[in-house]
């Protein structure tokens, strides 16, 4: 059971006194303990006054107190920062400077473990935004377990920013597509914090953390419970604000959508954007925005926008971990609201045809094609692995239902149904929304699905998301490799020796082609399959 926390005194309150101390006395390790605990409040006048006193502090002193070199950077972009939301610049130097102190200290053998916290994390944020997670972690770990040493020994430290690195390493598990590790940290840090009022930072930011992680995945009762938990403290100083509560902003998003709430929605991505901020969270921020343009928005205009998003961030954090996978099944997801089905399948078997992170859009194009068995059999597969969405799980049950009804197998739909009940609220309506619309009726009649009146009239007003019936065009292999060969000028005979078989055996793979393409020529069947996404 974790704790109970309610709000607390905004910190900083007594900052103008201990500030001026300070520079009477000139006490730069007591202004240290001050920006190790206040830094993250601090903004307005009151962070103009932290930073003409840093101003203050004598060369070697700064050099030899990496924190203040740290908070240095906050004060300057608490005092000048003109747009909270305009993130870069602060992210930047933040990470750069982390990155250099931390390239010269020690971990096994450094002494301060507020020195360890505050170094460690900033280069791990330097990793984390250049994609490399894995030495972010690695490097978390070896932090971890230095601080936890030095805060052992007698008259050793107290945790410093309480709960901030395994906050820290639970933000760089999700990025990394580890949700199980990334909740353990995240709940850590939340349980860490929520003991320690300076900590109060850390809670939000991991409870916030907490709920977008659980939101993401479909669990709807943990995240609304984990924004509970992040209400229940004082809203952070603007200037952070974004970027300690953008997670819960996130899963709000996910609750208005699987309502089906479009202003709700649309206030919560006024908030976090459209994925192109240089949040470290912007691949969740994506997958909202892409699921609020298949199911509220314009289907075509999401496509395009996720087709410049990579655009927006660098490289390596777009090709791997949770931003790979998210961009890969929004571009599904979208490619079969634009009634691309077999460009969509295409893609689906480039990245993980087994995966059940695509299960829910390969059941989807099989329905729509009418090949019901093979729903059936991807709803088994896939309905309760521990891997799945439970916001996937919804919608291949009820997919799977629609199959069987199709098939005139009713009780198969029953039972389909049945489990549908266990994992869907009264007040959920995306699920049901994304039904075929001849289909919704009597999926709800006979599974008797519980509406709430709100929720039935929001689903009377949906609009159809996918079509109606698609054609999927599947060639095999070698008629892909064939066709290929003939859009590079190819003659049946070089074909043929290229690939070492005979011209029969060629001209066989061209005619199947064709056929499938409803093509009599080459250039009829180039077009074609440009044009579906075959090649």
């Amino acid at each position: 059971m974790l704790p109970e926390t309610k709000p607390g005194r905004r910190p900083g309150t007594d900052l103008p006194a201990a500030l001026a101390r300070i520079a009477d006395e000139r006490d730069w390790t007591a202004l240290e303990a001050l920006c190790d605990r206040h830094i993250l409040a601090v903004e307005g006048e009151l962070a103009g006054r932290l930073l003409v006193v840093l101003g203050q502090v004598p060369d070697e002193e700064l050099r030899a107190r990496p924190r203040l070199m740290l908070s240095w950077i906050g004060a300057y972009y608490a005092t000048n920062g003109s747009d909270a939301g305009e993130l870069r610049p602060h992210l930047r130097h933040y990470a750069e400077l982390g990155t250099r102190l931390a390239a010269g200290m020690d971990v096994g053998q450094e002494t301060s473990a507020a020195t360890l916290v505050a170094v460690g994390t900033a280069a791990m944020v330097g990793l984390r935004l250049r994609g490399a997670g894995a030495e972010a972690e690695e490097l978390g770990e070896r932090l971890t377990t230095r601080a936890a040493q030095l805060c052992a020994l007698p008259g050793g430290d107290a945790e410093p920013r309480t709960g901030w690195l395994a906050m820290q390493r639970g933000l760089t598990r999700s990025l990394m597509d580890d949700f199980p590790a990334a909740v353990e940290l995240s709940r850590q840090a939340y349980e860490r914090a929520t003991v320690e009022p300076a900590a109060e930072a850390t809670a939000i930011n991991a409870a916030a953390h907490l709920a977008m992680i659980f939101a993401h995945l479909g669990h709807d009762a943990p995240a609304r419970q984990w924004l509970d938990r992040m209400r229940r403290f004082e809203p952070p100083s603007e200037r952070v604000r974004l970027l300690l509560t953008v997670g819960g902003t996130i899963a709000e998003g996910w609750d208005a959508l699987d309502r089906h709430d479009g202003p709700r929605l649309a206030a919560c991505l006024e908030v976090t954007g459209d994925g192109t901020r240089p949040l470290e969270v912007w691949p969740f921020v994506a997958a909202l925005t892409s699921a609020h343009g298949v199911h509220l928005g314009d289907p075509a205009a999401a496509l395009a926008h996720l087709g410049a998003l990579p655009l927006s961030h660098a490289p390596a954090l777009v090709a791997q971990g949770t931003a790979a996978r998210v961009l890969r099944r929004a571009h599904v997801d979208l490619l079969i609201a634009t009634g691309q089905a077999t460009r969509a399948l295409r893609v689906i078997r480039e990245a993980d045809p087994h995966g059940t992170w695509l299960a829910l859009p390969a059941a989807r194009l099989r329905l729509l094609n009418g090949e019901y068995e093979a729903v059936r059999a991807t709803a088994a597969r896939t309905s309760w692995h521990e891997t799945a969405s439970r916001r996937d799980v919804r919608q291949v049950l009820l997919l799977k239902a629609v199959a069987a009804l199709r098939m005139g197998d009713r009780d198969e739909a029953r039972r389909a149904l049945l489990l549908v009940r266990r994992v869907r609220a009264p007040d959920e309506v995306l699920s049901l929304a994304s039904l075929p619309a001849a289909d919704r009726e009597e999926v709800i009649g006979l599974g008797d699905l519980p509406l709430t009146e709100e929720a039935a009239d929001r689903l009377s007003r949906a609009r159809p998301v996918f079509p109606d019936r698609v054609e999927l065009v599947e060639l095999t292999t070698r008629e892909q490799v064939v066709l290929a060969e003939l859009d590079a000028g190819l003659t049946l005979g070089e074909v043929a020796r290229k690939l070492v078989v005979s011209v029969n055996t060629v001209r066989t793979q061209v005619k199947s082609a064709y056929r499938k393409l409803h093509a009599s020529n080459r250039e009829g069947a180039l077009m074609r399959a440009y044009e579906l996404g075959v090649l």
